[in-house]
């Protein structure tokens, strides 16, 4: 078949694997879940770290250092495994600039786009950050939103507000047709899936045999399969050790990513020690109706943009 041609040239670029499959966005949508269900599959090999962000940090324009530094993150892929995937959910908010980078060395890859419900996608994220302590424990989601408001209105800098820039812009990152239209523009839509978190919360069977025909594999390996959800939202006792605990999973990522069982019992075990408790409150009214006004405009370009395929959510 004419892609799995396409495939095998993109993976044979100068002699080195280079990613024919995507996973570029967005976060808090079921991303690391994904990698890791498809990592297990033979016909898939992810890269050393799951969020590369080569071509959001790394990428220099340069083709042939640019080759060669992006190969480095598949390196234990075998040329025989038709797949070759990163997964880097910041790619979709830095579409203006990504999209372009993307296209120019690795034109006939394949893009995944996990969409999730703006507003239910931003309070995760917010818990998330807090819980890695990119955020003050002490900042409320609605201060946080005043935050996030303040800069889009270009009212604020991050300097004056006290949060580092990209932790401000997340709230933008749900006006998902503001980026998308970027991907659109450079790449044909049969190399563009769109999918949603919510369809993949409720029938995670039937979202991974459609990704599997996406990417052309058999999804027959996923019968039986045991899907964990990975990369749980959760709350620590002790906030000293958890701050270790993420130097130590930053640090360690290439080593845990390839034995992934190892890094479910280092999990496992150091959720027992340090969890307060899994998952966070719900979100007030008032912060959803807010939200429900920001992003309303944003769900009837996405619509507009992806034809029909139906938006799984009503804000």
């Amino acid at each position: 078949m004419k892609n799995n041609i396409d495939f095998k040239f993109m993976k044979e670029i100068s002699g080195v694997n280079l990613a024919n499959f995507i996973i570029a966005g967005t976060e808090k949508a079921g991303t690391t879940s994904i990698f890791t269900y498809l990592s297990t599959h033979p016909s898939v090999c992810g890269s050393t770290v799951k969020e590369t962000d080569f071509f959001r940090n790394s990428f220099t324009g340069n083709r042939e250092k640019d080759i060669v530094s992006y190969s480095n993150y598949f390196e234990r892929c075998s040329p025989e495994i038709p797949i070759v995937m990163e997964a880097s959910p910041g790619y979709l908010g830095s579409g203006a600039e990504v999209a372009a980078r993307i296209h120019t060395l690795v034109p006939k890859t394949k893009l995944l786009f996990i969409l999730r419900n703006p507003i239910d996608r931003i309070y995760s994220s917010f818990n998330f950050h807090v819980g890695k302590l990119n955020l003050d424990s002490d900042l409320s989601f609605e201060k946080y939103i005043d935050k996030c408001i303040a800069y889009d209105s270009g009212q604020r800098t991050p300097a004056e507000l006290g949060i580092k820039e990209w932790y401000l812009k997340i709230i933008s990152f749900g006006r998902y047709a503001d980026y998308l239209k970027y991907y659109y523009q450079l790449f044909p839509e049969n190399q563009i899936k769109i999918m949603f978190f919510e369809n993949m919360s409720q029938d995670i069977d039937g979202f991974m045999c459609e990704l599997c025909q996406f990417l052309e594999i058999s999804p027959d390996y996923f019968n039986g399969y045991d899907f964990r959800r990975i990369n749980v939202t959760y709350e620590s006792k002790l906030k000293w050790l958890h701050k270790i605990a993420v130097y130590f999973n930053a640090k360690s990522e290439r080593f845990l990513r390839q034995r992934p069982e190892l890094k479910q019992l280092m999990v496992k075990l150091y959720k027992k020690i340090n969890q307060a408790r899994e998952g966070y409150d719900e979100i007030s009214d008032e912060s959803r109706d807010r939200l429900k006004q920001y992003y309303l405009p944003s769900i009837t370009a996405l619509q507009t943009l992806i034809g029909t395929k139906n938006i799984p959510w009503n804000i």
